[in-house]
């Protein structure tokens, strides 16, 4: 095929803007007909679009049946960042003869820094200090400093170790799981590895930056979370299928953790998601990664991907 028809179907989420920046639509023009949304079809009308598409540059979901429209038509759906299996069904898309690829490390400073943001206005109690000083309470209450305490970091990639290096600037002690560690790794950042059951059990803070697999699915059970000593702090920037369903909002029901979540299962919360009532919460809508520096790096990410497989020389391959 000489000439591809290449469709971002979505601006949701802020890819497209950068699409259609003059570098990068500049390269993709060079590969074959684009089309870039302006808008923010439903399912259907995603449908519509990516069943003529030969490349689907995704950041959106895209359903099952959707993805099977795209059979017998499209050669690559080119995911613009890391988790493609939380948006596309990577069994289907092998099925049917679709390459799936990915971007990766585009977000890890924008992430870890949104998980140390997070982090602080737990510890600080910031959002209901904002709360209630809008209410006209000038009483405030008394947070907590972090220095000397214990963070355990649970996922010890990317995203991982750039918070690890930030939580070790503020004189933090830092423990970390993960299936497989660089020693080297550990000594950049003052840490030691430490068993799941362990971190849990001795950490002030708790983070969580591991993918989400068939592995890691759930791992954050109920008898974990009981684990954490009363006043510690338990943040996700990872993915909210980490924790076993219901399991936090059991615990928090206990008034004595707090939770700082930028992720969430399923996403958007159901307006009578337990979470948004519950006691000692720090909430954001999955924004963790949404800075324009990474935006822009998981564009660029996504393009190369397009222009490898065009050339014959696929990278960042999912399924």
């Amino acid at each position: 095929m000489t000439s591809r028809r290449i469709v971002c179907p979505s601006a949701d989420g802020g890819l497209a803007a950068h699409f259609a920046a003059p570098d990068l639509r500049r390269r993709l023009d060079a590969l074959g007909e684009v089309v870039i949304a302006t808008d923010l079809p439903d399912q259907a009308g995603i449908r519509a679009r990516v069943r003529t598409a030969d490349v689907v540059l995704l950041a959106v979901h895209l359903d099952d049946d959707t993805l099977r429209a795209c059979a017998g038509r499209t050669e690559l759906v080119a995911f613009s960042g890391t988790g493609a299996a939380s948006y596309v069904n990577l069994g289907l898309a092998r099925e049917l003869g679709i390459t799936v690829t990915n971007v990766t490390h585009y977000g890890d400073r924008a992430v870890a820094e949104h998980a140390l943001a997070l982090l602080l206005a737990a510890a600080r109690g910031v959002p209901a200090a904002d709360r209630a000083l809008r209410a006209g309470d000038w009483s405030g209450r008394p947070g907590r400093e972090l220095e000397g305490a214990t963070v355990g970091v649970v996922g010890f990639g990317g995203i991982g170790r750039t918070f690890a290096r930030l939580v070790d600037a503020l004189g933090m002690r830092v423990l970390v799981w993960d299936r497989t560690i660089d020693e080297a790794d550990l000594e950049l950042v003052h840490a030691r590895a430490a068993g799941l059951d362990e971190l849990f059990a001795v950490s002030d803070v708790v983070s969580l930056h591991l993918p989400l697999t068939e592995h890691t699915a759930g791992l954050v059970t109920e008898r974990m979370l009981d684990l954490l000593r009363p006043g510690a702090i338990l943040v996700n920037t990872a993915r909210g299928e980490l924790l076993a369903p219901g399991a936090l909002a059991r615990r928090l029901r206990r008034g004595d953790l707090l939770a700082a979540l930028d992720v969430f299962d399923p996403e958007p919360l159901a307006a009578d998601d337990p979470l948004l009532t519950a006691p000692g919460t720090v909430l954001t809508p999955h924004l963790g990664f949404r800075t324009p520096q990474a935006l822009a790096r998981m564009a660029e990410g996504t393009v190369v991907a397009v222009e490898a497989f065009c050339a014959g020389r696929p990278v960042s391959v999912v399924t």
